[in-house]
């Protein structure tokens, strides 16, 4: 009887995580202020009944955030969607997946909506990991200066960019507290922070 079971279990439960790429021409995620759109096309031949659309922050446990109801795909022609999630969670990985009724899974796409709220700049991950980002708001491409001190104000590092980041490297530093100033010969000083490194 147990072996029964898991038979059944398996039998009922292999549809539910069947991946059909096949029948995806493309699926492309984006951020643009603050928002995700995903693109995509079902190939010319494949037909499915509705769409949802799933999203995880794990890549693992997906829940659906909206659906296309009804007929999908043609057998004339490809067919191309696009769906804009609103409110995507905010610095971190987003992960968006197709379940097309009948046909499957589609692969899994991700996007990071990088979103530094109220203040001017973010280090991520904080503590340092092996390599960390210090985000900042640069779209006029200033050139801009980091500083880094130690937690007794002694100037440890400083380099330039003209992105809106800069990779900190845990092996360039030791063991501590550091403060970091942003500087551009446009505006000034115009931020600040904090970065531990374990």
């Amino acid at each position: 009887m147990k072996y029964f079971f898991f038979f059944v279990l398996f039998i009922f439960s292999a549809p539910l995580s069947a991946q059909n790429e096949d029948a995806i021409e493309y699926l492309n995620a984006s951020e643009f202020n603050g928002k995700v759109l995903l693109s995509w096309s079902i190939m010319q031949g494949n037909t499915c009944n509705g769409i949802q659309i799933l999203h995880s922050t794990d890549s693992m446990n997906f829940s659906q955030i909206s659906s296309i109801e009804g007929i999908c795909g043609s057998t004339q022609q490809s067919i191309s969607y696009s769906f804009t999630d609103l409110s995507p969670e905010k610095n971190v990985n987003n992960y968006y997946r197709l379940q097309l009724g009948g046909l499957g899974f589609s692969w899994i796409v991700s996007v990071e909506v990088i979103d530094l709220g109220m203040n001017t700049s973010i280090v991520r991950p904080n503590p340092l990991s092996k390599t960390s980002e210090l985000l900042f708001d640069n779209e006029a491409n200033f050139e801009v200066f980091i500083s880094v001190y130690s937690s007794s104000g002694v100037l440890v590092n400083m380099q330039s960019t003209v992105s809106e980041q800069i990779l900190l490297e845990k092996s360039k530093y030791t063991a501590g507290l550091y403060h970091y100033v942003l500087t551009s010969e446009e505006s000034g000083v115009f931020g600040t922070g904090k970065f531990v490194v374990p």
